[in-house]
């Protein structure tokens, strides 16, 4: 387990063994990856730090990276894809081959500076965009797949996408920064979103909130715990 340079990210250990005598706990598969739209629970709710970074995760993140360049995106939380992790995938750029892949495991920003309005969207919430105030710039530190501590200083849209990203592990999307009156002007739209969503569940396509949550809880078990 490597040590964190300035004590703000959790450090994940790139293997967790049973205790002594103990049972090894038996992993929910992460399985097939597919990006969840508003209002799935997943969304709605604090991502765990990872504790545990094994080839099952490896492979999740690779998937996640595959998501977002077919949905065109820029940056994928794993909350997003129905993941309950502390963390997120960047490329600025929006294709593979082009820029840097970046990934950001148990992240936390600080040092905001600054002010800046740029209209964001979301692949979580397809079609909707507003314009959103945040800190022009900020530092993240983070963790590599490989256990290497990551700490940046952030300005740009690199520092806008790191921080719409480390939202969704809050539980947050760029909705909840905006002013009433857009919130008002947003409103139609994500009430489509929701009478989606519900109809989902109604015909059994989606499994229902409970189950949801169930799941979220597996797998935190398995890469959340130590």
């Amino acid at each position: 387990m490597a040590h964190s340079p300035h004590g703000s990210a959790a450090t994940p250990a790139s293997q967790s063994a049973a205790p002594p005598g103990g049972t090894p706990p038996v992993p929910e598969p992460i399985g097939r990856l597919e990006l969840v739209e508003y209002p799935h629970p997943a969304l709605l709710r604090r991502a765990k730090p990872l504790v545990r970074i094994d080839d099952g995760l490896c492979d999740a993140v690779a998937q996640m990276f595959d998501i977002m360049y077919e949905a065109e995106g820029i940056g994928l939380a794993a909350p997003q894809v129905a993941l309950p992790y502390r963390l997120f995938v960047v490329n600025t750029t929006g294709r593979r081959g082009a820029g840097e892949e970046m990934v950001f495991v148990n992240p936390s920003l600080s040092r905001p500076r600054g002010t800046a309005v740029q209209e964001e969207g979301c692949l979580s919430l397809p079609g909707l965009r507003m314009d959103v105030r945040r800190p022009e710039r900020i530092v993240v530190d983070a963790w590599a797949l490989d256990g290497t501590p990551v700490r940046l200083d952030l300005e740009g849209l690199l520092s806008r996408v790191v921080q719409h990203e480390f939202d969704h592990l809050e539980g947050r999307l760029f909705i909840d920064r905006l002013p009433d009156a857009a919130t008002l002007e947003a409103r139609r739209m994500l009430d489509g979103f929701h009478d989606v969503f519900r109809g989902q569940q109604s015909r059994g396509a989606m499994p229902a909130d409970d189950e949801i949550l169930a799941r979220l809880a597996r797998l935190e078990s398995w890469h959340c715990t130590a």
